[in-house]
């Protein structure tokens, strides 16, 4: 039955290093696959995507630091607009979710499952959501991590930055561009060229062996 880890020890495997940067160290739980996954090449698949759209919001986020990416005032205005109008789904989401994340850590605390899941019933929150909960906070530690988290404060900078994501691509896009002009290259040859002075600046390297970072050209095109 699944619910052993529920007194289990840390994993160490789940705790494994995979991949480091300046940003810090990607442990295996990151990307871990869900267990219910059809092949171990199927899992191992969806980790590496997993890795690949992780370290691809790393590389952006340090692009915009290194090469003084900014958004307009007329940019920052419309995103600004736009996060302001989910706030009330933005709010109602993360009390949903932190109420699951105080459930989750009653019960690795020690509390009935049966008195928490029936509290949370009246919440309409189901036993599956308690379950996936469980199966991303195998131990007490997790579950103190993930329950002091601002899920709210989290939810508005999510909201900003996937408003702000199009108008950053575009930003490097066109600085890109300059750059294979000025240096007669290929778009694809200049955008590989920025990518590897990100990887660089930042000590990206692979730890595991059985991942492998992602290719250095295509981001701006691709998204």
């Amino acid at each position: 039955m699944w619910l052993a880890p529920l007194t289990g020890e840390v994993s160490s495997d789940r705790d494994r290093v995979i991949a480091e940067s300046d940003s810090g160290k990607m442990l295996y739980r990151m990307i871990a696959c869900e267990p219910r996954a059809s092949t171990a090449d199927d899992c191992h698949a969806r980790e590496q995507q997993r890795l690949v759209r992780l370290y691809h919001r790393h590389w952006i986020k340090a692009a915009v630091k290194m090469y003084g990416v900014a958004l307009t005032p007329e940019e920052e205005g419309v995103v600004a607009r736009q996060t302001a109008v989910e706030e009330p789904h933005i709010e109602a989401a993360a009390a949903r979710f932190h109420a699951i994340d105080l459930a989750a850590l009653r019960i690795r605390r020690g509390e009935d499952r049966a008195r928490v899941q029936s509290e949370l019933s009246k919440e309409g929150i189901t036993a599956r959501d308690l379950d996936w909960e469980f199966e991303h906070v195998p131990t007490l530690a997790d579950a103190e991590r993930v329950a002091a988290r601002d899920l709210v404060a989290e939810g508005r900078q999510a909201s900003r930055d996937n408003h702000s994501l199009p108008y950053i691509l575009e930003h490097l896009r066109e600085m890109v561009s300059k750059r294979a002009a000025a240096e007669h290259i290929s778009f694809d040859a200049a955008e590989e060229q920025m990518w590897s002075e990100v990887a660089r600046a930042t000590h990206t390297r692979i730890v595991d062996p059985a991942f492998s970072l992602p290719d250095r050209k295509g981001i701006l095109v691709n998204r």
